[in-house]
């Protein structure tokens, strides 16, 4: 919840009579910032032995749905046209249709400036109902089947955005469970999704900005996707311009524009654009506001931070980067953290990234181990790909080839039956084996040749891209054979 929010709460709860545990609740969690159920149990049941908590949660959540809805009537269209429906539906019980039917015109007024073509089909259909129970009186057939045209187009509409909705959906399903397209294999699996995308949007009755948002959202995940990040960055650019001109359309809070912006950033992070990002940064923190939830908020601060360190790390700055790690708050490594997975991981991954360039080690191996080792692995993940690599980067650095002969064993197993290792996995399985460190010169020029092939076919590979992003780690390989090591 937002401070105002938390405001409003409690002013709604003095109108409230008779018992109050359920506010104690709710001082409980906000003044201790509990996050987790078992912690809240023990404290609950040390001040409040007599109260149940499961009761006292649910009527809480009640009151503070009732004061939410109660406030966002006040001050957003698509709560007032929903709460206009009920009214509506009221006026309709009680027989009073002509005063319901004022109610419809006041609502398409009100719904003319928004894209919810579903509220705009239910007005049509409330409007037409009344004239039929009416008997038409004062319209003319011309009129009726104008309106009845206006439904139907409406409903094809409807019908476009959830096709649109359902290939986007899928699109990311696939992204999630199957990871990014590793090969032109890959990206032709998709190529059944691209297609049926085109036919929407071929077939759309007219350009609105919900369809047009629709289709930029796809076509910017589909370029990510296949790894074309130049055609991912200049989709995201035209998208944030959509965004940018239609700020009254944005949701609360603006997940799309969030991730239009997020969007921009990864690509040009990919593209080693990092003196460009700053800009986006800022429209990022742009989003970090009181009237916003607090769990939005934290989802923009971590994403601020990820890519601070990201632009500082690429730039080589990594004493800059160490004190503005240090310099941030604390909660934003533990608030919220299944909010969005992958971004807890990017955040813990520059984290570690961060003690790696100075040479923090076991700093660096503990922010790592939040990604390798606790949670649900997800292999297909190129953060958690990195982040293993890495850490048998510091290993290797720690000179602990013990551990890194397991380590190395142990990944390439859960590789078995999933996905083909990238080349970028080879390289550092190969290096670590040849131990360059320990050879004299001519032994490693020998193993230069032999992985010179594998290092061109990382550097023109984009699907490589997806993993290099994170870390150089061809760089690395190059100062171990003394190729490049400024």
């Amino acid at each position: 919840m937002s401070k105002a929010e938390k405001r409003q709460f409690k002013l709604f709860t003095k109108k409230q009579s008779g018992n109050k545990d359920y506010l104690d609740l709710f001082e409980l969690i906000d003044q201790h910032r509990i996050t987790d159920k078992t912690t809240l149990e023990g404290k609950f049941k040390k001040l409040f032995p007599n109260t149940s908590l499961d009761n006292t949660a649910r009527y809480l959540l009640k009151v503070l749905l009732d004061c939410l809805i109660q406030s966002r009537v006040n001050e957003q269209d698509i709560y007032k046209l929903l709460y206009g429906l009920l009214r509506v539906n009221i006026l309709n019980e009680r027989n009073l249709s002509a005063e319901a039917y004022k109610e419809l015109n006041r609502l398409q007024e009100l719904s003319a400036d928004t894209q919810n073509t579903l509220i705009k089909y239910i007005i049509y259909r409330e409007k037409l109902d009344y004239l039929a129970s009416n008997n038409f009186i004062g319209y003319s057939e011309k009129e009726v089947v104008g309106l009845q045209m206006k439904g139907r187009d409406t409903l094809k509409n409807i019908r476009n955005t959830h096709e649109h909705y359902s290939l986007y959906e899928l699109l990311k399903f696939r992204l999630i469970h199957s990871g990014k397209a590793l090969s032109d294999k890959d990206k032709k699996q998709l190529n059944d999704l691209l297609l049926s995308e085109m036919s929407i949007v071929n077939s759309h009755i007219r350009g609105d900005i919900e369809s047009r948002k629709l289709h930029l959202l796809f076509q910017s995940f589909f370029f990510t996707d296949i790894g074309d990040y130049k055609s991912a960055l200049k989709t995201f650019h035209e998208l944030n311009r959509l965004f940018e001109k239609n700020i009254k359309l944005w949701k609360d809070p603006p997940l799309d524009y969030f991730s239009a912006v997020d969007g921009i950033l990864d690509s040009l992070r990919t593209n080693g654009y990092f003196e460009e990002m700053d800009f986006y940064i800022q429209k990022l923190n742009s989003l970090d506001k009181p009237a916003y939830p607090e769990y939005f908020c934290f989802w923009v601060k971590k994403t601020i931070q990820i890519y601070r360190l990201a632009v500082l790390s690429g730039t080589n700055k990594f004493t800059e980067a160490v004190r503005f790690m240090l310099k941030s708050e604390p909660a934003l490594w533990k608030a919220y953290s299944i909010v969005d997975e992958e971004k807890q991981h990017e955040l813990f991954f520059y984290t570690g990234l961060t003690w790696y360039h100075i040479k923090e080690y076991k700093k660096a191996q503990k922010a790592l181990a939040e990604i390798i080792s606790k949670g649900k692995v997800n292999y297909f993940s190129a953060v958690y790909k990195a982040a293993r690599l890495l850490n048998m980067i510091i290993s290797y650095e720690c000179k602990d080839l013990e551990y890194l002969d397991y380590e190395i064993r142990s990944y390439k197993r859960s590789l078995t039956g999933k996905y083909k290792p990238l080349a970028t996995e080879k390289l550092i399985f190969k290096v670590i084996k040849m131990n360059p460190d320990f050879n004299n010169i001519r032994r490693n020029e020998i193993y230069w040749h032999q992985i010179d092939p594998l290092i061109e076919i990382i550097e023109k590979d984009k699907y490589e891209m997806q993993i290099r992003k994170y870390f150089d780690f061809v760089k690395w390989v190059e100062k171990k054979f003394k190729k490049d090591a400024g």
